[in-house]
């Protein structure tokens, strides 16, 4: 396999999830030997920076007003480097912008294209006026398409017959999650705090937004009986529907609300909950879920998106349908039902799934395997 362009919007000091994501492939990648060019269509301070790696560059494009500045930019940049030493195929993360530009580099390059298909390309790109067009070049144009959960493959595939399309699912370093002696003692702290003795804690972590349904789960809660036998960790950015519900103790279970916080923080606050609610309308496969239940939070979750993927109803964590406020709290009230023991095997079964079916290696191996099916 010759070298890799690798196109992308969402790569650090990008946040979120899928620049999370990327990097942590990226970075994979590159251990195992791959050359790549990583083409990055923001987060840069110049027009144009060049960062060169092992066995390749980041290449970054800064944002400019004029929406057709940075495209053309990176396709001068781009073409020059092929030139100098071919590429062997073009990999786009995320079937929007970053799906239309690498499907279009492709064909002026006369190259394979795969599409890594995240979270919202299906769920929101699709249905938007601009970039469901770019989402549509971009899957059509593909020679490969990976899939983040078997039902994005599914649903690709019907739009799609004939394709090839595989899932890619993510991946997490269950030894980065390892506790340390600093982190244990903010767990007992946190727990001490939220009254875990009699109370089961339940985290709600990162980017809180409309599609992860959290004043629906608490109205669930609520409707179910539970408010006095659930306390909420809550880490990351609120909307303000959810801020509301939660400064109300009428409505809500006590909380204790904490800002986003650096990765390095992450394992004792996920290690200081019994469970991780994930209710999603909508979802990908959210690196939280993953994060948390190898830490041992016993996944509540929807059945959204990869989420049913990772979760075995009953077996490790409790599977609920989305958008099913009756079936959210039954979800909720077994959980609170577990005993001491029940909960700890639990958290015991999850933890090494991860392990075994979610490890970084097992992602890359993935998607070289589907990349290798298009590249020279």
């Amino acid at each position: 396999m010759n070298r890799l362009l690798w196109v992308t919007e969402h790569y650090p000091p990008v946040k979120g999830g899928m620049a999370v994501s990327c990097a942590r492939i990226v970075r994979g990648l590159r251990r195992r030997g791959i050359p790549l060019d990583l083409l990055a269509l923001g987060g840069a301070h110049e027009p144009i920076e060049v960062r060169p790696t092992d066995g390749g560059a980041d290449l970054r494009i800064r944002r400019e007003r004029s929406p057709e500045v940075a495209p053309n930019l990176a396709w001068s940049l781009v073409r020059e480097r092929h030139l100098a030493a071919p590429y062997s195929a073009v990999v786009s993360f995320g079937a929007s912008k970053a799906g239309f530009v690498g499907a279009t580099f492709a064909a002026w390059l006369s190259l394979p294209g795969v599409v890594m298909v995240r979270g919202n390309d299906l769920d929101r790109d699709w249905f938007l006026p601009r970039r469901g067009g770019w989402v549509r070049e971009a899957l059509a144009r593909a020679a490969a398409i990976g899939a983040v959960s078997t039902e994005k493959a599914e649903r690709i595939e019907r739009l799609y017959p004939g394709k090839c399309v595989v899932w890619t699912p993510n991946g997490v370093d269950s030894s980065r999650w390892e506790l340390l002696a600093a982190d244990e003692r903010r767990r007992d702290e946190i727990r001490s705090v939220l009254n875990g003795g009699s109370r089961r804690i339940c985290g709600l972590f990162g980017e809180l937004k409309f599609k992860k349904r959290i004043p629906f789960w608490l109205e669930a809660v609520r409707d179910a009986g539970l408010l006095s036998r659930i306390a909420l960790l809550v880490a990351g950015q609120l909307d303000e529907d959810t801020t509301r519900i939660l400064d109300d103790p009428a409505i809500a279970p006590r909380s204790l609300r904490l800002p986003f916080l650096p990765q390095a923080e992450l394992p004792a606050l996920y290690s200081a909950c019994d469970f991780v609610a994930i209710p999603s309308a909508f979802e990908g496969m959210p690196n939280v879920l993953l994060e948390a239940a190898a830490c041992g939070a016993v996944p509540l979750v929807s059945d959204a998106g990869a989420m049913r993927d990772i979760v075995e109803d009953g077996v490790t964590g409790f599977v609920f349908r989305a958008e099913n406020r009756s079936a959210a709290g039954e979800a909720a009230r077994r959980a609170m039902e577990l005993g001491d023991d029940e909960l700890a095997a639990m958290s015991a079964t999850i933890r090494a799934r991860i392990r075994a079916n979610f490890s970084p290696e097992r992602e890359i191996d993935t998607i070289l395997a589907l990349i290798g099916q298009v590249a020279r």
